[in-house]
């Protein structure tokens, strides 16, 4: 642990602060007590804090690399000047990157830009807590804020290039067949089924189907206009637009999925009402909101799927493998790839070959076909 000693005096009568410390001495192996000595205390306390967050190894070549340190512009306050600047950004994806910068810098923070290392990176991504996929967020934003300050100029290089993200594994997706469908939706409850149906006939994103308004079902046609989705903002939700530019769409969808739904309301896909408790004046006051699926989850969604896996259901699946599911069902009826990227909202056919290619056996067999020709 370092500290300052203060005001002490030269023989000319000059005074200076000395920056406390133990290192290790590379001769001999041993630590010994050493300092470094500052005419200005806020460049010893500055020092100070550098050695105790980062080391006395590192803190002194960092001290060596910039000329001024403590008014050297430091990694935190780079990261949210670049947060300040960042357009066409949604207001809880930028609440998220505060967050980041205020509670997840660890050593990083109080580095001169400047100064910054892979090896600092390095550190930082394998001494941060949580799981493998928060770590990749979290460096990833790091590395592309850096990689604009070295397009800005600022920096040479990227200092996070290079520093591979940690693996995980993601859970794998759950395609339900016709039959597993079937005895999950009947342990639904009523109020729900239509909204479930709903999810797997469309494949729609749970975001978009409960942005839905009246206005973008034509049961007559069979269409639904998908032009909005729920984002999550700094005080909570917010109305904005789906998640790429492809997924705003017209898709069709089966008049027996259409025809039950409720467009008397606001929204397509409201709350129940049930559980909703005695309000001022002795009003029941039902919400008749959309429905959130923090909500939804762990009341309707995880209670049913518990039920069917009693009564044999022996997947286990999560409300976005609806969109799964009904992405197998298209494949598995020879609907070409581009169309299920254009149900589904894709940006790209490359997304749509890369989640759901290995459900089109079709090529695969035709191969197989070929080598048992020539084997026979």
């Amino acid at each position: 642990m370092a500290w300052v000693k203060k005001d002490r005096k030269r023989k000319d009568g000059s005074v200076y602060h000395s920056v406390m410390f133990r290192e290790l001495n590379h001769g001999t192996g041993k630590m010994q007590q050493t300092s470094i000595s500052y005419g200005d205390v806020d460049d010893a306390e500055h020092a100070c804090a550098l050695i105790n967050q980062l080391g006395p190894d590192r803190a002194r070549e960092v001290l060596k690399i910039v000329q001024a340190p403590r008014t050297e512009q430091t990694v935190a306050q780079f990261l949210s000047k670049h947060i300040d600047h960042l357009t066409g950004v949604e207001p809880g994806t930028l609440a998220r990157y505060r967050a980041y910068v205020r509670n997840d810098l660890g050593t990083l923070a109080d580095i001169p830009l400047t100064a910054l290392s892979r090896d600092d990176i390095a550190r930082w991504v394998n001494a941060m807590p949580g799981s493998a996929k928060t770590i990749k967020n979290k460096r990833d934003f790091v590395s592309g804020a850096l990689k604009a300050a070295v397009k800005d100029g600022v920096l040479p290089s990227n200092p996070a290039e290079g520093v591979k993200n940690p693996r995980w594994d993601r859970r794998e997706m759950v395609f339900l067949d016709k039959a597993e469908f079937a005895l999950l939706l009947e342990v639904v409850p009523q109020y729900w089924q239509p909204l479930v149906r709903f999810l797997v006939s469309s494949g729609c994103r749970w975001s978009e189907a409960t942005a839905l308004r009246p206005a973008d079902i034509d049961i007559k046609a069979g269409t639904v206009r998908i032009s909005k989705a729920w984002k999550t903002g700094a005080g909570g939700y917010v109305l904005g637009v789906p998640k790429t530019r492809k997924s705003v769409r017209t898709i069709n969808v089966p008049a027996s999925i259409l025809k039950p739904l409720d467009l008397t309301g606001e929204w397509v896909f409201t709350n129940s009402g049930r559980g909703k408790g005695q309000f001022a004046g002795g009003v029941i006051a039902a919400d008749n909101g959309p429905v959130r699926i923090h909500s939804f989850n762990p009341n309707v969604w995880t209670p049913a799927v518990e039920r069917a896996m009693e009564a044999g259901l022996t997947k286990k699946p999560r409300v976005h493998d609806l969109r799964h599911t009904c992405a197998s069902w298209l494949i598995q009826a020879g609907r070409p790839l581009p169309a299920v990227q254009a149900q589904l909202g894709h940006e790209s056919i490359q997304t749509t070959s890369d989640v759901y290619g290995h459900l089109d056996r079709s090529s695969g067999q035709d191969n197989a076909a070929v080598i048992a020709g020539m084997l026979s």
